[in-house]
């Protein structure tokens, strides 16, 4: 079961680079430095995506985003670098994870086994909005 064991070290290699690369490119388009909080999440995050752990990489990284929103704001705040459609798409999955509906499943058993690369390509765009949000370029919603 793919998503109990280790993933081999070229799967985890090939994850963690993409996940650094584009780090580093947010980071050097950003105008402002993370938080002392924020970059512990970020090292969580990136374990979490390293090792295919995708629910949980949209969990945290929608906890990232949110605690990048402006202070006093209320839960439905836009968050400075991340675009609404995927902002409230990112809301969506991680309440509908969070919050179980017994008749609905977020997600199941079936899909660690047949649709992983839908939630790979999920976690990736949940990595994307975290640093989005951590490092908002100037002029970007």
């Amino acid at each position: 079961m793919e998503q109990l064991e280790r993933p081999d070290e070229t799967l985890w290699d090939e994850r963690r680079l993409w996940f650094e690369e584009r780090e580093a490119t947010c980071g050097r388009a950003g105008a402002q430095a993370p938080s002392e909080q924020a970059c512990a999440l970020m090292i969580d995050l990136q374990a979490a995506f390293c090792a295919g752990a995708w629910s949980a990489v949209i969990v945290l990284a929608a906890a990232i985003v949110d605690a990048q929103a402006p202070a006093g704001a209320d839960r439905h705040a836009d968050v400075p670098g991340v675009e609404r459609k995927t902002l409230r798409w990112l809301r969506g999955l991680r309440n509908r994870l969070v919050h179980e509906d017994p008749g609905n499943p977020a997600i199941t058993i079936e899909d660690h086994w047949l649709n992983r690369d839908t939630w790979a390509r999920w976690a990736r765009r949940a990595v994307a909005a975290a640093l989005d949000a951590l490092y908002p370029a100037p002029g970007r919603i």
